[in-house]
């Protein structure tokens, strides 16, 4: 009879021993990776890296992106500010040096001229061309007048939001009434490359209008 009492007071000892054991176990695996897991992962993270890499793998590839991405969002702006009111006008003048840009977006208020939003832009080491009624893509034909200093880009907005007339590269026949698209040729590249229908609506890459 003693034996046996000794031996049942055991028992529950054994058992505790083997539930600790198995939580351990069932813990160790939780804080852990397994192998396929880590293969995943590494080869994930190598995808990414290569798609990073092909994409601002030029010097010119983030600032292009930069300088589209900044045209469009004024663009987009000076089209909501024009709702209603008339006189809005956005303009993208590089400096002398063309290393830089001024975005500038203004409008007319009390019969004088005022800025509601200017940004500054790296421009260095691309070429910026634009051009009216061209549905052309710019990796086919570039735009047929480039913006300078002394020849900016201006987009004016009626109060519908649309483009009204003398929106364009400024100077002579590079800017009038749009009809169909404005382009804005970055680096002749559809990928920085920006397209305004006569809408007024912004938009990246080739204009997408039916021949």
């Amino acid at each position: 009879m003693h034996h046996e009492k000794v031996s049942r007071k055991s028992e529950p000892a054994s058992v505790s021993q083997q539930s600790n054991s198995h939580c351990f176990d069932a813990t160790a695996k939780r804080n852990g990776f397994t192998i396929i897991e880590l293969v995943i992962i590494i080869f994930i993270l190598s995808v990414i890296s290569v798609v990073a890499m092909s994409r601002f793998g030029s010097p010119n590839s983030f600032t292009g992106l930069v300088a589209r991405d900044q045209i469009i969002t004024l663009s987009r702006m000076a089209q909501q500010s024009a709702f209603g009111r008339s006189g809005v006008t956005m303009t993208f003048t590089p400096n002398v040096a063309g290393d830089q840009a001024t975005i500038e977006l203004s409008a007319v208020v009390s019969a004088a001229s005022e800025t509601l939003e200017s940004v500054t832009v790296p421009i260095s080491s691309l070429t910026i061309n634009g051009d009216i009624n061209d549905t052309d893509s710019c990796t086919t034909t570039t735009g047929a007048f480039g913006v300078t200093n002394g020849a900016p880009l201006n987009l004016r907005f009626g109060e519908l939001g649309d483009l009204v007339a003398s929106s364009g590269v400024a100077g002579g026949a590079g800017e009038g009434t749009v009809t169909s698209a404005l382009r804005i040729c970055i680096n002749d590249d559809i990928n920085y490359s920006v397209c305004i229908a006569p809408t007024g609506f912004a938009y990246a890459g080739d204009c997408d209008v039916d021949p």
